[in-house]
């Protein structure tokens, strides 16, 4: 996604109408871009590079799940190979 510089963002109710196609193609393109990517292991960032991420807690025998809210603590140590190969 990117800045919106042209036209208008839509409407919650005009958004809605559209909700079932974009579920669909996300779901596909999520699977696309999985299978492309599921064998790299290790890469490091490199500038421009973007990363979205949550770290949660699966509790199977309950059915539960926990966000942890204090995954900042955590970047230093998902920082470090980076850190360690600038190229």
């Amino acid at each position: 996604m990117g800045l919106l510089t042209k036209g208008q963002a839509l409407t919650w109710e005009e958004t809605k109408k559209h909700a079932a196609f974009i579920r669909a193609h996300g779901v596909k393109q999520f699977i696309h871009n999985f299978k492309k990517v599921n064998n790299r292991r290790n890469d490091c960032l490199k500038w421009g590079d973007e990363v979205e991420f949550m770290i949660v807690r699966f509790d199977h025998k309950n059915k539960r799940v926990q966000l942890a809210l204090k995954a900042h603590d955590i970047l230093p140590t998902l920082m470090q190979p980076e850190d360690e190969n600038p190229e």
